[in-house]
C-alpha cells in the first residue's frame, strides 16, 4: 500500500491498493486504511447513503465506517469485480457481504447473496443458523428442516447448539408429527423418515407458521425471501454469531457529524464513537 501523509491517531494513512481509484469521487476512511470509490453506487442502493451525502453535500472530507478494511473490500468487490466472478465465492466472503448489506440496507446486495448462497452445499444447521441471523425467508428453509426431520438419528449436541430453543422444539413436533403419520399409515417399524416427503413438508409449514408453496418456490429467493421482513430498508441482525450492528437510519435527515480527525462519520456517531442519543 503506498502511504499517506496524513495521520489518524498514531498510525499513519494509507490508501487502499485495489479500490483507491483516481477517478472515484467519494472517500471511505476504514481504520487507517483510506478508499476513494464511486458514490453513485452508495446512492443508487441505499436510501441511508443517499441521506447522509445529501446532508453534507459539498464534503471534502472522508466519510468513516466502523468497519475492518478487508471487509469493505469484499463489499466493494461486488461492485467492482470485472469480471463478475461470483461463483465459486468462499462462504465467508458473502457472509461479510450480507453483513454489511444488511447494516446498510443494500437490499439489491441481499437478493445476490441469498441467491450465492442457495448455491453452496451448506450443512442443514449452518443454513438454518445463517438464514435466521439474518431474516432471510423462512420459505428457502424447508429443505433443511425435512432433511433434519427425516434424519435417523439427532445431530450431535455441539451442532444442535447452534440453533435457537424455539427452533429445536419445533424440530421436535415435526419428527413427532411424521413418526404419528408413518405409524398411522402402516408402517411397521415406523421413523420420521418414513413419512412422505410432502407430509413432512405440510408439517414444517404449519408448525413454523411458513406459507405452504411449491416445490419450486424453495429453490429460487422470492423478493420477499431475499430481502427479510423489515419494512424500513434496514436489517436487524440479532443471531449470537452475528452482533447487531450500527446502521445509518434511513428516513430522517441527519445534522453534520464530525468526529476527532475532522473527518465526516457516516455511521452517524459522536466523535467519541459512541452513537448520539437517540
Amino acid at each position: 500500500m503506498s502511504a499517506d501523509t496524513s495521520s489518524c491517531g498514531f498510525s499513519q494513512i494509507i490508501n487502499h491498493p485495489q479500490y483507491f481509484i483516481p477517478t472515484g469521487d467519494t472517500q471511505f476512511l476504514t481504520q487507517n486504511v483510506l478508499f476513494k470509490v464511486h458514490r453513485y453506487f452508495f446512492e443508487r442502493e441505499s436510501s441511508s447513503f443517499r441521506d447522509i451525502f445529501s446532508d453534507s453535500d459539498g464534503n471534502t472530507k472522508p466519510y468513516t465506517l466502523d468497519v475492518k478494511p478487508e471487509e469493505f473490500a469484499h463489499f466493494l468487490w461486488v461492485f467492482y469485480d470485472e469480471d463478475f466472478e461470483y461463483e465459486n465465492q468462499p462462504l465467508e466472503r458473502w457472509l461479510v457481504i450480507l453483513r454489511l448489506a444488511t447494516r446498510w440496507g443494500f437490499r439489491k446486495v441481499r437478493k445476490l447473496v441469498v441467491r450465492q448462497l442457495e448455491k453452496l452445499d451448506l450443512q442443514p444447521i449452518d443454513k438454518i443458523k445463517i438464514y435466521s441471523d439474518f431474516r432471510i425467508g423462512t420459505q428457502l428453509l424447508i429443505p433443511s428442516y425435512s432433511t433434519l426431520a427425516k434424519s435417523p438419528t439427532l445431530p450431535p449436541l455441539s451442532e444442535a447448539a447452534k440453533l435457537d430453543i424455539e427452533t429445536i422444539l419445533k424440530l421436535t413436533m415435526v419428527r413427532e408429527r411424521a413418526l404419528q403419520k408413518a405409524a398411522e399409515d402402516g408402517c411397521r417399524s415406523p421413523t420420521s423418515a418414513s413419512a412422505g416427503d410432502e407430509d413432512v413438508k405440510r408439517f414444517i409449514c404449519e408448525i413454523f407458521d411458513i406459507p405452504n408453496m411449491t416445490s419450486a418456490s424453495t429453490t429460487e429467493p422470492s423478493n420477499t425471501a431475499a430481502e427479510g421482513s423489515s419494512t424500513d430498508g434496514v436489517y436487524d441482525t440479532t443471531g449470537s454469531s452475528v452482533p447487531t450492528l450500527q446502521n445509518p437510519a434511513p428516513g430522517g435527515r441527519k445534522k453534520k457529524n464530525g468526529n476527532a480527525n475532522g473527518t465526516s462519520n457516516a455511521n452517524g456517531q459522536h466523535g467519541s464513537g459512541r452513537a448520539p442519543p437517540s
